[in-house]
Order: structure tokens, then C-alpha cells, then sequence
């Protein structure tokens, strides 16, 4: 068949959460994963660049598919996909982007329905529509999101999450539904999403570690600590120290990925004082 000959030229990339082979990365276009086992397509997104994530498996029951990493914008926003999840959104969710809005709650109807959406994701990228995916490609219920959200986006409707490849001195907040990105000063050395969540918004709440050799440097009103526990949207502190920038939803040029349709990048800096 087809599948298996373009099986021979895709290579292992993340394991299947039902049969625990690994689903060969097919690059198209248009991308995919496929399951040489069970002939199963797992369209993936387009406009950006999906990448392993260290074997971290999908947190929704009876799911247990392995995690990919996409990144879309300029400069990139980098979020959880689920290739499974998201070609088989869950009513629960409550959002359904790129196609999918009204999914029944009848198992049988959704699953014909979520076939009918991987078909028209193949299609379209075959043709000349091509739907591009320049946010985050998962529900923002979806608890892969929900377990880094920790402030809401009033401005676009989604939520601003921990970019997962944050580290060094370059931690960040992205937003899901626009390429607006959240910096943290340098005088940060980390961030961690805490179980914790708070009752009215919903949101996690964070630790912020500052660097030690940096005390000199930080607001008085954390009287010389260099732990800090912020529940991001009512925290004056930590919103007086970050910078706001407003990204592209456009990959530069010579990456891989379609370019992206919207608005152009408007870049400056907004609320926040950079550092």
C-alpha cells in the first residue's frame, strides 16, 4: 500500500499510546505520524515544527501516547501536542480549534467525526488550502495545558502557560492564542508551576527563584527572599518586573513550516519594566 512505502522512508519518533510501537514521522507534506501496525494516520499540524519531548507520555486517561513539542511564530512559541488528542478532541475540552467545533458527545458520532477532521486536515494540506495551526494546537482544558495555565489572556480568550523550554536566563510565559510572550527578568534562574491552584481564576500558581548573587537587585517588597510564591495575575511584583512582546505568528524564513496567515509582528516591549 502507499502506507507501508511511506513507512519505509518515515523514522521511529514518539510511541503510541495504544499499541506502544513507535509511530513513524512521515514528512510530507502534509506531516504526519503513522502507525505501520495498525495503518492508523495521526495528522499533524502545520505551520510550525514538531519535535520529540524526552518520552513524556500524555496525562488524559486511556490516552498514554508519548508528547511532541510545537513550536510556531517568530520568534517560536513552544507547546504540548498530543497526537492523539489532537486529532480526538474530548467534549470536555469545551474548545475545538482547526475544525473541530461541535463535537457530539455520543462515542460512535465523535468518532466519526474526528475521522471526518483528520481526512480534512490530509486533504487541505495536499491542496492548495493549506490550514495553518499558529497557536497552541491542544484545547487550552486540555490537561497538558490546564497543569501549566497559570494566568489567564484576556486579550485573546486563551491563557498564558509556561513556555516548556524556558531555562538559563531566558524564563517566559506564552500566551495560546496570540503571539504575545511574557519575559522574565535575568535575575530569574527558574520557574516552577506549582500544584497549588487559585479558587477564583483557576490558575496555577508559581515559584519564582531568584538568582542569589542578584539580592541587590530585587523589589524591596520581598524583603531580600529569593523564593518568591506568585499567583501571576493579582501579583504587582512580579507583573512590575517582566516584560510583554508582542511576537509574529509568522516563522521566519528558512524554517520549515507554511507561512502564517494574521498579522504582521509587532514587536516592543508592554507592560513591565525590562530588564
Amino acid at each position: 500500500s502507499s502506507f507501508a512505502r511511506l513507512a519505509d522512508v518515515g523514522k521511529a519518533f514518539t510511541r503510541c499510546g495504544l499499541t506502544r510501537r513507535y509511530l513513524m514521522y512521515i514528512q510530507g507534506p502534509p506531516t504526519r505520524l503513522y502507525n505501520k501496525f495498525t495503518e492508523t494516520v495521526y495528522p499533524l499540524p502545520a505551520g510550525g515544527i514538531t519535535k520529540q519531548w524526552t518520552g513524556r507520555k500524555c496525562p488524559v486517561e486511556n490516552c498514554s501516547f508519548e508528547m511532541c513539542l510545537y513550536t510556531c511564530g517568530d520568534p517560536g512559541r513552544t507547546f504540548p501536542l498530543c497526537p492523539s488528542c489532537y486529532n480526538n478532541p474530548r467534549p470536555e475540552w469545551n474548545n475545538f480549534p482547526f475544525g473541530a467545533t461541535d463535537i457530539n458527545k455520543d462515542a460512535i458520532d465523535r468518532a466519526d467525526e474526528n475521522k471526518e477532521l483528520q481526512i480534512s486536515r490530509l486533504s487541505e494540506r495536499k491542496g492548495a488550502h493549506h490550514s495553518l495551526v499558529l497557536e497552541c494546537p491542544l484545547p487550552d482544558k486540555h490537561p497538558s495545558i490546564c497543569d501549566l495555565t497559570v494566568s489567564p489572556d484576556p486579550e485573546s480568550g486563551g491563557v498564558f502557560i509556561l513556555d516548556v523550554t524556558s531555562s538559563g536566563q531566558k524564563w517566559r510565559l506564552v500566551s495560546t492564542r496570540d503571539p504575545t510572550i511574557i519575559h522574565f527578568p535575568k535575575i530569574v534562574e527558574k520557574v516552577t508551576v506549582l500544584d497549588k491552584v487559585d479558587d477564583i481564576t483557576g490558575c496555577h500558581y508559581m515559584q519564582v527563584d531568584f538568582r542569589t548573587d542578584a539580592s541587590a537587585n530585587l523589589p524591596q517588597e520581598l524583603n531580600g527572599e529569593t523564593s518568591h510564591v506568585s499567583c501571576f495575575p493579582a501579583d504587582i511584583v512580579m507583573q512590575n518586573l517582566i516584560t510583554v512582546f508582542r511576537g509574529s505568528e509568522r516563522l521566519k524564513a528558512g524554517k520549515s513550516g507554511g507561512r502564517g496567515r494574521g498579522r504582521s509582528g509587532r514587536g516592543g516591549r508592554g507592560r513591565g519594566r525590562g530588564r
